[in-house]
C-alpha cells in the first residue's frame, strides 16, 4: 500500500520485475513519466505525513539517487538503516501517545 497520491509498491515491484528487454515503448515511458510524478510527490510530502514503508524507500532511494554504482548489498543496507530509523520514529511516536506528551523531534 502507497500514500495517497504516490505510486503502488505492487505496482513498482512489478515494473522491476519485468525485464527491460520485454516491456514496450509504451511501458518503458510510462514507467518513466509515473516514476518522475512518485519522485516528485516523494519530495514534497513533508516526512511526517509518510507512512513507514513510504518514509523508508523514500530515504533508501533518496541514499541510492547520491550514490549511484553502489552494489546490492550497500543498496539493501541502507534500506535497513532507512528502516531502522523510522521504526525507530514510530516507536517513539507510539510510546509518546501512549504515555503522554510530544513525539520529540530530532
Amino acid at each position: 500500500m502507497s500514500d495517497a497520491g504516490r505510486k503502488d509498491f505492487s505496482e513498482k515491484l512489478s515494473e522491476k520485475a519485468k525485464p527491460e528487454s520485454q516491456k514496450s515503448y509504451m511501458e518503458q515511458g510510462k514507467e518513466k513519466v509515473t516514476d518522475a510524478a512518485d519522485r516528485v510527490a516523494g519530495a514534497i510530502q513533508p516526512e511526517e505525513n509518510k507512512g513507514v514503508a513510504q518514509g523508508v524507500h523514500d530515504a533508501a532511494k533518496e541514499g541510492k539517487d547520491e550514490a549511484k554504482g553502489e552494489s546490492f548489498e550497500e543498496t539493501a543496507g541502507q534500506y535497513v538503516e532507512a528502516a531502522k530509523k523510522k521504526l525507530e520514529e514510530a516507536v517513539e511516536y507510539v510510546s509518546s501517545s501512549v504515555h503522554g506528551g510530544e513525539p520529540s523531534k530530532k
